[in-house]
């Protein structure tokens, strides 16, 4: 593939408000995880999570709330990048978001209105949620995007692979440069769901340890402005990491767990590598998926041990999920300006959680402190229901 380089990211999640601020805290070993504030969960397994909780002045309307904070995210990331002040032809610029729920957080409303009055008198008007064309119209008229706009849903790997689509769209020549982003919102439903599935653990994620029982939820948006290299520095534009290559499957072994071999997993990751023209000793780390649940670690883990072999045990995985929760549809794009930021800081984050490592997985290497480090390359890692995987590899500039 040509070289595509990230020329600006925004993040914003219950670690932190734009991505410097994230940064600092990740790096001091800050965990952005607290009791939920925005509805009700005392009587659900766990209550606690990451909400976006340091902007002022955001919508009351759960939905109007999330909307708004994906347009934060995306306003960072062009203003960084440049193109927010730069003429760009409007035809040539796309907009691919990816998203597992695209902010439902009306849902619990209409619920409350069916359970209370009946199907007749509940209002639908609730589920306006859903009815997402308007929303992308609206965020491309935003930002001046006149081209293509597009929704990727393929549970927690939406984030991650609508850079790929992104990526794909200007290797075609229809698009010069694009706008990604990836979101979902904390909200009721969710994190019942999650609940009920016992995905969730009251007392916090514990990754990769014997005793994991699962994970805690949080708000994530994200977005990159994506490009090739060439056409960013001939505009003076800063290229603060490359974008090397993606891969991509879809094992559908069952609705909610992984293949326990982590097939769909391993082939997302070589077809990655193969597509960057890398051998899997190129990685110098791994931004791994990490659930913290038992069959998801132990599924992930044998899918990096089938491409990387013993060498695993010398290839550093950082996890953030147990820093700012697992953001579902937006994991993908938050976790790849994370290793964007690997990549700029030259450091591995820590990975919070107890020091023991479950001795079934084998050798890895969990940093748990702040670590400068030789970073050229970094994969990132997304995994979801369904059996969608996602792994992108990302280059220092």
């Amino acid at each position: 593939m040509s070289a595509l380089g990230l020329t600006g990211a925004g993040l914003f999640s219950g670690i932190g408000a734009g991505r410097s601020q994230s940064w600092e805290a990740l790096a001091e070993g800050g965990c952005g995880l607290s009791e939920i504030a925005s509805f009700e969960a005392g009587e659900y397994v766990a209550s606690r999570g990451g909400e976006v909780s340091t902007v002022d002045g955001l919508p009351q309307d759960r939905r109007d709330r999330a909307h708004a904070l994906l347009e934060l995210a995306c306003a960072e990331a062009l203003a960084e990048s440049g193109l927010e002040r730069a003429p760009v032809p409007p035809r040539r610029a796309a907009l691919v978001l990816g998203s597992s729920l695209a902010a439902q957080a009306s849902a619990p409303k209409f619920w409350k209105s069916y359970l209370e009055a009946g199907p007749q008198a509940a209002s639908l008007d609730d589920l306006r949620c859903y009815d997402v064309e308007p929303r992308i119209s609206r965020l491309a008229a935003r930002f001046g995007i006149g081209g293509e706009s597009l929704l990727v849903s393929n549970a927690c790997a939406a984030g991650a692979s609508a850079l790929a689509v992104a990526a794909d769209l200007i290797a075609l020549g229809r698009a010069d440069w694009a706008l990604v982003a990836g979101y979902d919102a904390l909200d009721l439903h969710t994190h019942a769901g999650f609940g009920a599935i016992r995905a969730l653990d009251p007392a916090g994620p514990r990754p990769f340890a014997s005793d994991r029982a699962g994970m805690l939820l949080g708000d994530g948006f994200a977005a990159m402005v994506l490009e090739p290299v060439e056409r960013a520095e001939a505009a003076g534009r800063k290229v603060r990491a490359r974008l090397l290559g993606y891969g991509e499957s879809a094992d559908a072994h069952h609705l909610t767990q992984p293949h326990p071999d982590g097939l769909g997993a391993a082939l997302a990751m070589r077809r990655a590598l193969a597509k960057a023209g890398l051998e899997p000793a190129a990685v110098d780390a791994i931004h791994v998926h990490c659930t913290a649940t038992p069959t998801n670690d132990a599924a992930e883990v044998a899918a990096m041990r089938a491409v990387f072999g013993e060498r695993l045990g010398q290839v550093p995985l950082c996890a953030s999920k147990p820093a700012l929760g697992h953001t579902l549809g937006g994991a993908g794009a938050v976790e790849a300006v994370i290793s964007l930021m690997l990549l700029e800081h030259q450091a591995l984050l820590p990975t919070l959680g107890p020091e023991m490592t479950d001795p079934g997985l084998g050798a890895i290497e969990v940093p748990r402190s702040l670590t400068p480090a030789a970073l050229g390359v970094v994969m990132s890692n997304s995994f979801g229901f369904g059996g969608c995987n996602t792994s992108l590899i990302l280059g220092a500039a």
